[in-house]
């Protein structure tokens, strides 16, 4: 049996303020066409084959909750292929513990709602309900709550992974709250304003931990491509590119640059 992990993008991302050390944010976020791949078999021990090698595995964490959970006895083997980029901020790590929520619902027969993870998801990380449901969301909290949002037409992007990872952690530790973010509040506006205006209040943090990440955006950003962060970074990515953006990325980046072209889920 196999499940697909999607990874995401941020559209915006507006910090509100801070909350028992948790900083609270508001965000528009969509799945995206790059995928992990989960294979889900029954074994007699529970064990994480994976085709690049991650240290201390959180899906080992997703399994043991929902085996406590359920009272579940038997034992699983999953086997990921790995294709979203880890320390990009596209949700990969996120992905792969609701895609392992879903997988054991389904393995083990439970056939919970998928309502009922929502609590599992939530105990394993921020952005985990999320990638629970794989839609177009409004995000808010320490990214614990979600609000669905009208799907409309798929959008398009150009997703780029500049030479360096940054850890989430590390962003936020980088980022000083203050009043100065011009907070805009995006729910409940229309996709077209949301595109006019699409930030991220962790741009400047991220670009303060990393020279090639700035210059490399404001490289973009000087050749006129409206040009933005996804989650804590690195990648920035560039929704709905026409084909004259996409071959000046192209010859920005001169192949020494990963990059993808995508659409929404």
């Amino acid at each position: 049996m196999i499940e697909k992990a999607y990874a995401k993008i941020n559209l915006t991302l507006e910090i509100i303020g801070k909350k028992d050390n948790f900083h609270m944010l508001e965000s528009i976020v969509v799945p995206v066409n790059i995928y992990d791949t989960l294979k889900f078999e029954k074994h007699d021990e529970d064990i994480v084959l994976s085709n690049v090698e991650i240290k201390d595995n959180n899906i080992y964490k997703a399994i043991a909750l929902f085996k406590e959970t359920y009272g579940i006895k038997d034992n699983v083997k999953i086997t990921l292929n790995k294709k979203i980029p880890i320390g990009y901020g596209v949700g990969g790590s996120s992905a792969d513990l609701s895609a392992t929520l879903r997988g054991l619902n389904k393995l083990f027969n439970v056939n919970a709602p998928i309502e009922e993870l929502e609590d599992l998801a939530n105990a394993l990380g921020s952005d985990t309900l999320f990638s629970l449901h794989n839609k177009r969301v409004f995000i808010y909290g320490r990214g614990d709550k979600i609000k669905f949002l009208d799907e409309g037409e798929k959008l398009k992007f150009i997703l780029i992974y500049p030479k360096t990872q940054l850890l989430t952690k590390d962003v936020f530790k980088a980022y000083a709250l203050n009043k100065k973010n011009n907070y805009v509040g995006f729910l409940n506006r229309s996709m077209e304003f949301i595109l006019k205006n699409l930030k991220n209040d962790l741009l400047d943090a991220a670009c303060s931990l990393s020279d090639d990440l700035k210059d490399l955006y404001n490289k973009l950003k000087d050749n006129n491509l409206d040009t933005n962060l996804t989650g804590s970074g690195p990648a920035l990515f560039i929704v709905n590119p026409t084909e004259e953006e996409i071959n000046k990325v192209k010859e920005i980046l001169k192949d020494k640059i990963k990059y993808e072209i995508t659409e929404e889920k």
